[in-house]
């Protein structure tokens, strides 16, 4: 994912709004800190304060202050590869329309984070922010799940907590029937509130976290690719590779090359 434009705490007077009837050229993320009037299909929507809005590509943007002032953070993007399309089509957020959250503290802060990646001159800060979007694009899946399944409770904690543990260690061999057991379920009924939560099967997960954790040391470490496919939970260079170019689309070494990464 490729962050076009980043801002992060704008509060503006009350006569603001945007008009852009052809959209933005790039997809747009909006986080309401005050209220404000969006036009979605010719009819003007009240949102609250803790609103998201994602705008797809080509989509018109018109919005304006509800009141004294509107305050928002926001971030403009586009995806890269097919690969970030599937992975923000399988999150299944909707498009176009304000999602009430309970809180958006916790995205402001990685709104945050990729306004400093942005602007700073740090030497990795194009994967920092690629990282970065997708981690909130995570976290917005889970909070908009987490509203839609109150009744799940201590569960979807749980299930957060071990969705957390397959991003933080990619090397483990991880497997439906050992996540199963983890949480005393049955297979087929683990896959199943898996998927429901968040959107993606559980091994999908596994792999997009082997994936990032593989561009990350690609472009930060001289590791061999045999190495990096050992750290990234792959006992096979060859299952590594080709499921690195499945979802990005280059080989581990295309990748290296392209990012600026060390070669051997």
């Amino acid at each position: 994912m490729k962050i076009t434009n980043v801002g992060y705490n704008h509060f503006h007077d009350a006569d603001f709004f945007i008009s852009r009837p052809e959209g933005s050229g790039d997809y747009l993320m909006i986080l309401l800190k005050t209220a404000g009037l969006f036009e979605f299909d010719g009819k003007e929507v009240a949102a609250e304060e803790n609103s998201v809005i994602l705008y797809r590509l080509g989509s018109p943007q018109y919005y304006r202050a509800a009141g004294p002032q509107f305050g928002n953070d926001w971030f403009h993007f586009m995806p890269e590869s097919g690969a970030d399309e599937q992975f923000l089509a399988a999150l299944d957020i909707p498009f176009d329309t304000p999602l009430k959250l309970e809180s958006i503290a916790e995205l402001s802060v990685f709104v945050s984070m990729m306004c400093h990646e942005k602007y700073s001159d740090n030497l990795y800060k194009t994967d920092s922010a690629d990282l970065l979007i997708k981690l909130f694009f995570l976290k917005l899946s889970e909070k908009i799940n987490m509203s839609a399944n109150v009744g799940t409770g201590s569960l979807y904690e749980k299930m957060s907590i071990l969705r957390t543990k397959i991003y933080n260690d990619p090397a483990h061999e991880w497997n439906v029937d050992g996540l199963a057991h983890e949480l005393t379920m049955s297979r087929s009924s683990f896959q199943h509130l898996y998927k429901k939560m968040f959107g993606v099967t559980p091994i999908n997960d596994v792999i997009t976290g082997r994936t990032e954790h593989a561009k990350y040391l690609l472009g930060s470490t001289d590791y061999t690719v045999t190495h990096i496919a050992r750290m990234c939970g792959y006992s096979s260079d060859i299952h590594f590779m080709r499921q690195f170019k499945q979802r990005t689309g280059v080989t581990p070494s295309e990748y290296r090359v392209r990012s600026g990464g060390y070669r051997r």
